[in-house]
């Protein structure tokens, strides 16, 4: 039997990830780089970008630090949490490595990603996409399904 309180934790994260599927879609952004390189697409990038720096991260903190401590004692300890910590640890790192992307583009004077960099920036989106439908729907089936 959960307490209220990880009752009302267990809905507000379930509505959060509601509304974080825009942001999941904004992370195809990869697409657009695929298609064309150019501003257009980094603009998307970028986009994606502050998405998951401002929605998503925040949101994953408040699941980490919030969410699996109350659910702990019905799950009989934080080892039942550990493979959502990991993913939120590699959405951090995936993040990491867009931004550090986004600043070297930035930087670079024709303001567009030399073609080294193409590569890794879609692995990092695609592998951040994949990532975060594989969290989403294990948050949905091993932990949202506590209450009706």
């Amino acid at each position: 039997m959960l307490k209220p309180a990880t009752e009302a934790l267990i809905h507000r994260f379930a509505a959060e990830h509601d509304d974080l599927q825009d942001v999941l879609e904004a992370v195809r952004a990869a697409d657009r780089l695929s298609d064309n390189p150019g501003p257009e697409s980094l603009a998307a990038v970028r986009e994606a970008h502050r998405l998951v720096t401002e929605q998503l991260l925040p949101h994953e903190y408040a699941e980490e630090h919030q969410l699996y401590p109350a659910l702990d004692p019905t799950l009989s300890g934080p080892e039942a949490t550990a493979t959502m910590s990991r993913a939120h640890a590699e959405i951090e790192r995936l993040a990491r490595r867009i931004d550090v992307h986004l600043t070297l583009t930035e930087a670079d004077a024709d303001g567009g990603p030399v073609p080294e960099q193409l590569d890794d920036l879609r692995a990092c989106l695609y592998g951040l996409h994949t990532v975060l439908r594989l969290h989403f729907t294990q948050a949905e089936e091993n932990y949202f399904s506590f209450t009706p």
